[in-house]
């Protein structure tokens, strides 16, 4: 039985409309799903092993909802001369928190419905207790915008380095 033309385009516009729609899905799923990375920044060891792979949500970008203590992964700042694109390091104050490193003591006062908290000391069991990081006075940490550090610490690195604006949150680490 012969084709009839009208069979011929309904199945060109179907699959067509198939392909289209794999394509949009495949595009959306490498934009905001799971990216598997190369892990080759040392300033997160020993918690981060050099030469690994890493899984990073990409979707885990706002500053709202990311964690203290969550590792992300973010461009590093334009005036940083590096071989690399990307940094990874620890969330420590999100917005509105101010926190102060005093003698190698991190200390964090949450901001919670729009009122600041009793300002606390933050556990950090990942550090290297050999590392001799540089104090800092209490920063607020701006809108739009997470205060992160490195697990090694014994790097002297400006301030501003590890004020990361949202736009530069490339996901969250995922283990």
């Amino acid at each position: 039985m012969p084709m009839k033309p009208r069979d011929i385009i309904s199945s060109a516009i179907f699959y067509t409309g198939l392909v289209g729609a794999t394509l949009l899905l495949v595009h959306l799923g490498t934009k905001y799903g799971i990216e598997k990375v190369p892990q080759d920044f040392t300033r997160m060891q020993p918690r981060l092993e050099r030469g690994g792979h890493l899984f990073v949500n990409k979707r885990a970008r706002d500053p709202e909802t990311l964690d203290y203590g969550d590792i992300i992964m973010y461009r590093r700042p334009l005036w940083k001369r590096a071989s690399y694109e990307y940094e990874f390091a620890r969330v420590v104050g999100k917005p509105g928190d101010v926190v102060e490193l005093t003698g190698s003591k991190l200390y964090r006062s949450e901001r919670r419905e729009g009122k600041l908290e009793a300002k606390q000391p933050v556990s950090e069991s990942y550090l290297n207790p050999r590392d001799r990081p540089g104090d800092f006075s209490p920063l607020i940490v701006p809108r739009n915008t997470v205060l992160v550090l490195f697990d090694s610490r014994d790097h002297r690195e400006p301030l501003r380095d590890f004020l990361v604006p949202a736009r530069a949150i490339h996901g969250r680490v995922v283990r």
